[in-house]
């Protein structure tokens, strides 16, 4: 049973694919129209796609469940964060040789204490895991400034921001999915019109032209906004 997300992603595929063999067919038609000598003089046709109306009847089967004991966010608690960045602090202050006395240890401990106090969310609010790295470092690097040096603590507090972003995205989890029947003859075999969905889409076109932005040294190519 495919996901309806995916369903749909393969639904404005098609239609984006389909929009680049019209545009295939016109370079094509182009040629053909420079070739002829009464043509080449005549504007060369071209379709576009400005909006696209679908129907899409589906059948929602299934909403995922969370694991036992797990939540319906897709980042983990804040408590599960701070253990994370613990971790990774650590590793960082090890491999930087750098060692802390038990008083700013203490001190450090109760700093971050009170940071997760301050980002802990309701469970049913999700939470901003780039705020929260972002936090964690912050506090940190102000009490490490009392035993580093400027040049050795801004070092730091690169590698540690770097290190604790990595390492939280690996604890992002997927959220919970839609399963969808969507062929005709499951969309049929359903039962009454009470048990469809049928989702209403109206896309607008919008395109992207290849750009050359930057310097004499160096350039680059970019999509922007046509």
């Amino acid at each position: 049973m495919p996901y309806l997300g995916d369903y749909l992603g393969h639904i404005l595929s098609e239609i984006t694919i389909a929009r680049m063999q019209a545009d295939i067919e016109t370079v094509r038609i182009a040629e053909l129209y420079a070739e002829h000598p009464f043509l080449r003089t005549m504007p060369v046709p071209r379709f576009r796609m400005p909006e696209v109306e679908l129907e899409i009847p589906v059948v929602i089967s299934e909403l995922e469940s969370p694991p036992a004991g797990g939540s319906t966010q897709t980042a983990p608690s804040i408590t599960e964060l701070r253990k994370v960045f613990d971790g990774v602090l650590a590793a960082r202050l090890k491999e930087e040789k750098i060692e802390l006395n038990p008083a700013l240890r203490t001190k450090l401990k109760r700093v971050l204490d009170r940071t997760t106090l301050s980002l802990t969310k309701p469970p049913e609010v999700g939470i901003d895991m780039h705020r929260v790295a972002i936090e964690f470092s912050k506090v940190t690097l102000k009490s490490l400034s009392e035993t580093l040096d400027p040049k050795k603590l801004a070092e730091f507090d690169e590698k540690l921001r770097t290190a604790v972003q990595a390492e939280f995205l690996k604890h992002r989890t997927l959220p919970l999915r839609l399963n969808t029947l969507i062929t005709t003859a499951q969309v049929k075999e359903a039962g009454p019109n009470e048990v469809i969905t049928r989702l209403h889409l109206k896309l607008v076109e919008e395109s992207y032209e290849w750009t050359t932005v930057g310097t004499d040294d160096e350039k680059q190519d970019r999509l922007v906004i046509e």
